[in-house]
């Protein structure tokens, strides 16, 4: 009763407001959302006029008027946004047209240019067109809809019977002459909607062209088991899309004649799991590190392609670890991931940018660079601070701000001394220099300068440390080369990469001489194979949060909603456009899935750890789908979770060891002997042979010590060995068999009695 009255209130206010609608507006805002909860119906009586229950009428007329509010605030901000998305309208084409008249062009200009010359200028399309006889596109369903267009206006029919403005300005109405167009691609793998390359709009082309459609379905990749798997999961998996391509089964080229316990095949592991999600991401992390020592340890076996090729009929060999690669579909756990196999000793590596840019140490290093470039940004002030790069503790931090320190380089009141004070200085001096050098060279400075590089020697895996510090220095290069000027813009190009989230496709090749297993996103894998495939990351849904602007592509609109929920402003087309993209993210989901198992080439084991309560994960789908199948796939061996770590010697206790004259003694005697030892020459010239032989004491008692001889007058003598001892030497080895030794006496002496030095 009293929130209606107050409604009734608020709508007096209404009427008192006249022709105000601002203050009428803001007001409404305020109202909203009407609660419709309030009451219990057996507390009111009937309505007399109505015979309904009072509160369940008062209720219904709540929800009329919740939704006639809503209605009219859509559309009055609606009525806001149109002008300010037309003023964005403008300056966009102004800045393009600004773009051309200057001459300067990004990637996308090009094409666009070029696609509104073909469509535009009908000489130019007929030169273009007249000029290339047959036009191939391969990897189509990566191709995005603007070059599309090219190729259609290209591979335009002859119409040279019609005037030029009746000739089609969209590829849409664009006739392709027979056999001009030739186009190869997979619509199973079409994962880059990202992109703008769409599976819909191959399946278009596709239509357009006519003709005929030649299917390849031989795989030359992976084992039958791994086929017949995928071919029972996608078969029912794809055929659930909308908007989805058409799954045609794949036959295998290799059948796995092997009788090994650890064959080729489809592995199971984990399953459902109590507890929130990360408490299942943990479980999952030390399962799968678990796993890798069992994969090695356990001799699964795969393919040897070269003892293959050699017999011509399937060899095999025990895994190791670079021949594992560890695919997700998002980075979201990666952390955890990395945690669980340093702590079992598993050796990896991170591949293409996407989790480079995640990794701990280059976040570490991206904030100490934001500290240096804007040193107001006191989170990236303090998260450098706390870095590997000055190692500043909570304490001293806190002791810093109690003592009227700021968290700024620049700040004059901080205190004269301690560590925090100090790691502000750096941070100026690098402020200072950021304007004078590029930002490739003033982070290849600051990781020298602290020492980031030499810190990693002690880490389980130093090479990896080193590569993402490089990888940084190489990443500003690159920008640099690109037109990159300023280590501010740098930050921002990395703060974007960062959040296209796994959608790289930059592949770095291994390091051949590293027993390391790969961890790689999906999309970076695609068009590689490997041997064993884990497949983690696979126990949760889509949850990205949906974009500002939408592209309609029919019709050509730009759909944009800003705002939080309460305060949204969206044009009238983003709700429905936004529903079809998510079931268009959807059905990709599920080719991301295609492409990641089609990696494998001997084994896929495959991570089903999931959550009791969580609904809508990959883990959950796929074991839906292939329930009562179980026969397709193997659960993985069980295995503790913990791998068991290299034996290390106990150190000796101050009771074992004694602290006594003797014992400082003994161990300083003991370590001048190991530094003689590590302070040998790897290798020692002809001239130094005698000096070993004698040793030291023999020479410090009066033994004669060769010393180098004078350059010889004599052409003969003259090169390569500049004494007469080394020339011997080296003759001698040039003719005795190095495997025996057989003759080196006899040959000795006749090259010393040809050198002059009998006495040698």
């Amino acid at each position: 009763y009293n929130h209606v009255q107050g409604l009734l209130r608020a709508a007096v206010r209404f009427e008192e407001l006249g022709p105000e609608p601002r203050q009428a507006y803001r007001l409404l805002q305020r109202a909203m959302p009407i609660s419709q909860s309030r009451g219990r119906q057996p507390d009111w009586e009937q309505d007399p006029a109505t015979s309904v229950n009072a509160c369940k009428y008062l209720k219904d007329r709540l929800a009329e008027l919740q939704a006639a509010a809503t209605d009219e605030l859509d559309r009055a901000r609606q009525s806001a946004l149109m002008p300010a998305l037309r003023r964005l309208k403008g300056f966009a084409q102004d800045f393009g047209l600004d773009r051309k008249r200057r001459g300067v062009a990004g990637y996308h200009d090009l094409l666009v240019w070029a696609r509104d010359l073909l469509r535009d200028n009908i000489p130019v399309r007929d030169h273009f067109r007249q000029r290339f006889s047959h036009l191939l596109i391969d990897e189509t369903q990566d191709t995005d809809p603007i070059q599309t267009e090219i190729a259609m206006f290209i591979a335009e029919a002859n119409l040279d019977n019609l005037p030029p403005q009746e000739r089609p300005r969209s590829w849409h109405d664009v006739t392709p002459e027979r056999g001009k167009l030739f186009v190869v691609g997979d619509p199973k793998q079409s994962i880059y909607r990202f992109r703008r390359a769409d599976v819909t709009q191959m399946l278009q082309l596709q239509k357009l062209m006519g003709g005929d459609t030649l299917r390849l379905v031989q795989n030359f990749r992976s084992q039958r088991p791994i086929l017949k798997w995928v071919n029972s999961l996608f078969e029912t998996w794809m055929a659930e899309g909308e908007n989805q391509a058409q799954y045609v089964p794949v036959t295998h080229r290799w059948e796995a004649e092997t009788d090994h316990p650890a064959g080729p095949r489809v592995w199971a592991l984990g399953g459902l799991l109590d507890g929130n999600i990360g408490v299942v991401r943990r479980v999952e992390a030390r399962q799968i590190a678990a796993q890798l020592h069992n994969i090695v340890t356990g001799r699964w076996q795969v393919l040897d392609p070269d003892a293959t090729g050699l017999t011509g009929t399937e060899q095999y060999r025990d895994a190791a670890y670079s021949d594992i690669c560890i695919l997700m579909p998002r980075r979201t756990s990666l952390r955890t991931l990395e945690l669980a196999l340093d702590d079992a000793g598993v050796p990896y590596r991170l591949e293409g940018n996407a989790l480079v840019f995640g990794t701990q140490e280059v976040r570490d290093l991206v904030n100490c660079l934001k500290a240096v470039d804007d040193p107001a940004d006191q989170v990236a002030t303090v998260a450098a601070l706390r870095s590997q790069a000055f190692a500043c503790s909570d304490v001293e931090l806190l002791r810093f701000s109690e003592n009227g320190g700021r968290f700024d380089c620049l700040s004059q009141s901080n205190p004269e001394y301690g560590p925090v004070t100090e790691a502000l200085d750096i941070l100026r001096q690098f402020h200072q220099e950021r304007l004078w050098v590029s930002p490739a060279a003033l982070i290849d400075r600051f990781i020298r300068q602290r020492l980031l590089m030499e810190s990693a020697i002690d880490h389980p895996r130093t090479r990896e440390q080193w590569r993402r510090y490089r990888f940084m220095v190489e990443q500003a290069r690159s920008f640099a080369e690109a037109g990159g000027d300023s280590l501010r813009a740098f930050l921002q190009w990395v703060d974007r990469q960062t959040s296209e989230g796994a959608r790289f496709t930059e592949t770095p090749a291994p390091d051949t001489d590293e027993d390391a297993a790969r961890i790689m996103t999906v999309h970076s894998a695609k068009g590689l194979e490997f041997p064993i495939v884990l497949l983690t990351g696979l126990n949760s849904g889509r949850v990205a949060r949906p974009p500002n602007v939408l592209f309609n592509r029919e019709s050509g609109n730009v759909e944009v909603r800003v705002g939080p929920q309460e305060t949204r402003f969206e044009t009238a087309g983003y709700g429905p456009l936004l529903a079809r993209e998510q079931a268009l993210e959807t059905d990709e989901d599920v080719r991301l899935m295609y492409v990641a198992t089609t990696r494998a080439r001997d084994h896929l084991v495959l991570s089903v750890f999931r959550n009791r309560t969580r609904s809508g994960s990959v883990a959950g789908k796929m074991v839906e789908v292939l329930d009562g199948k179980e026969d397709l796939w193997t659960p993985a061996p069980e295995v503790s979770g913990q791998t068991p770590q290299p034996e290390v010697q106990a150190v000796n206790t101050a009771a074992q060891q004694g602290h006594s004259l003797a014992d400082r003694d003994d161990w300083s005697r003991s370590r001048a002997e190991m530094l003689e030892r590590q302070g040998r020459p790897a290798s020692v010239a002809a001239t130094g042979l005698h000096r070993l032989k004698l040793g030291h004491t023999a020479l410090r008692d009066g033994a004669e010590d060769p010393k180098e001889e004078p350059e010889s007058g004599e052409p003969w003598k003259r090169g390569r060995g500049g004494t007469s001892l080394g020339r011997a030497v080296h003759s001698v080895l040039q003719t005795i068999d190095l495997t025996n030794g057989d003759g080196v006496v006899e040959t000795s002496r006749a090259q010393a009695a040809a050198e002059g030095i009998l006495h040698r």
